[in-house]
């Protein structure tokens, strides 16, 4: 398995540099006879290299990895605010990832995953993580910018499906961290700053019925602040904190986790809510959401796992197709793994209550089965 990421983690490199000098030549109308001069010179260093055993000290700075999803769904009905409306299925490349971490220094190490969704629908291909991290071991201060999941909640699953928390409160942006581990009690320090109003939009885009006005800002003025604790064995605890501009007011949101594992046992719940929010026609919406989660190993390739979720868009009575609550139960097993390569099949059913204005006969509820058939490497 090594020689093949180490095969693989080669053949990318090549195909990296080859699509540079492609793109090189494309731009400055390069002819064949200089195209083949550079690639003959770039293949008579890589043999170099290899002679001289740098190129292997080099690939066992550098880690392959990498997954392949398989997805199934099935909803019904398709539409919650058509009762009549029937429901509907598909069969899709969930996701499909090609992660490299390349230590180019004891200290300095880039990360990058190149990842596509949906690819039956739309071929999106795209960097979902590019990060370059500055971090000594054994010293407290570390750095961590570019493109990833920032550091405002921790959405654990065990589950197809993500938790609602991280259906409205994800930041998937290009930020710059700073933190402080002093070396007690796990404990984790940082600060995130981020441009936009990232957000407020996703928490808008996730349509669950959240009332928040989108700004029209685009100046790195957003805010994270993080601390994670490790108090005891198998316990985790986070807090979270987030600042947006806004066209009048900020947003700030505010949200904790706590993790627990014994045993054969996990335990998960996360809260996430608004703690000030820009006013609409006079008010403020300070929504929230929170889940909790269990999750139990019955035998060593068997998990099985349980959640429930909730939403309160903070607005007076019913509306309809705001979402109120949702839970869900599963199953994972491994059906084969050999040092790093796993092949893992998934099942999910899932059912979503939404309200419902008094005398309106919209469907209130929505039942949704997935499953997952994914190898990872």
């Amino acid at each position: 398995m090594k020689l093949i990421k180490r095969s693989l983690t080669l053949l990318i490199c090549i195909f990296c540099v080859s699509m540079w000098i492609g793109a090189q030549a494309a731009f400055s109308a390069m002819s064949n006879y200089d195209l083949e001069h550079k690639i003959n010179e770039l293949n008579e260093r890589l043999e170099k290299a290899g002679e001289s055993g740098k190129l292997g000290e080099w690939l066992d700075c550098v880690t392959l990895s990498g997954a392949i999803e398989l997805d199934y769904s099935y909803t019904d009905p398709r539409d919650v605010e058509d009762k009549n409306s029937d429901s509907s299925s598909d069969l899709n490349i969930g996701a499909a990832e090609l992660g490299l971490e390349v230590c180019f220094h004891e200290y300095v190490t880039g990360n990058f995953i190149l990842k596509g969704e949906n690819l039956d629908d739309d071929d999106r291909v795209f960097w979902d993580e590019a990060t370059i991290t500055i971090q000594k071991e054994g010293f407290p201060l570390y750095f961590v910018g570019g493109k990833r999941g920032q550091p405002f909640g921790v959405f654990e699953s065990h589950l197809i499906s993500d938790t609602i928390t991280q259906d409205c409160y994800e930041i998937a942006k290009t930020g710059a961290t700073v933190g402080f581990v002093p070396g007690i009690l796990g404990l984790d320090i940082s600060a995130t700053v981020y441009r936009g109003d990232t957000l407020i939009e996703h928490l808008d885009e996730a349509e669950v019925g959240a009332e928040v006005v989108i700004p029209d800002n685009d100046d790195v003025s957003s805010f994270i602040a993080n601390i994670t604790m490790e108090p005891a064995e198998g316990l985790l605890l986070s807090a979270y904190w987030d600042s947006e501009p806004g066209n009048d007011e900020r947003n700030e949101t505010l949200g904790g986790t706590v993790h627990y594992e014994f045993w054969k046992v996990t335990l998960d719940a996360e809260y996430i809510g608004a703690t000030k929010r820009e006013k609409i026609v006079g008010k403020e919406h300070k929504e929230s959401a929170w889940f909790a989660a269990a999750a139990f190993q019955v035998i060593d390739p068997l998990e099985i796992a349980v959640r429930y979720g909730t939403f309160n868009d903070d607005i007076d009575g019913d509306q309809d197709g705001h979402l109120e609550s949702r839970y869900s139960v599963g199953a994972s097993y491994a059906l084969f793994e050999k040092d790093d390569f796993a092949t893992t099949l998934m099942l999910e059913y899932r059912r979503s209550n939404y309200e419902n204005e008094a005398g309106v006969t919209v469907e209130d509820t929505v039942n949704e089965v997935f499953a997952k058939l994914a190898i990872e490497f």
